[in-house]
């Protein structure tokens, strides 16, 4: 992904700020909160990484997302293929499934024109951790 293309398409000015928010979340395994974005940038204060990943949320260029029973906010760059998503239970992270196990399909008259996936467990830090205290 070409970073000062997609935001100069949007419209936006190419601030190291955007490009070191944008850097982080390509490097990322699945969506990370602004949070996290926060602990791998240099010299940004959080209120900074807040207003960027909002600003390129509401250009689109980001997608916001919740956890059930969280009350954070989990970020990822949209792309032109969708993501379904394994989330732990545990810690909280949140990992792309690299193949879409639902297919689009007419339902009884009714014709499918998108889903959103989100499957809930453990991943295996948190289940070994989970074994080994029980």
């Amino acid at each position: 992904m070409d970073i000062q293309k997609t935001l100069s398409s949007a419209g936006l000015k190419c601030t190291k700020q955007r490009i070191a928010v944008m850097e982080v979340l390509l490097s990322s395994s699945g969506p990370i909160t602004a949070e996290d974005i926060h602990s791998r940038v240099n010299e940004m204060s959080l209120s900074t990484v807040y207003r960027t990943v909002e600003t390129l949320c509401n250009k689109h260029i980001l997608a916001k997302h919740t956890i059930q029973d969280s009350d954070k906010f989990y970020y990822d760059i949209v792309t032109e293929k969708h993501h379904h998503y394994a989330i732990c239970l545990g810690c909280k992270s949140m990992r792309y499934i690299d193949h879409c196990p639902v297919h689009t399909a007419d339902i009884d008259g009714f014709t499918v024109t998108g889903h959103k996936l989100e499957i809930y467990g453990y991943c295996n830090k948190c289940k070994n951790k989970n074994s080994v205290s029980n």
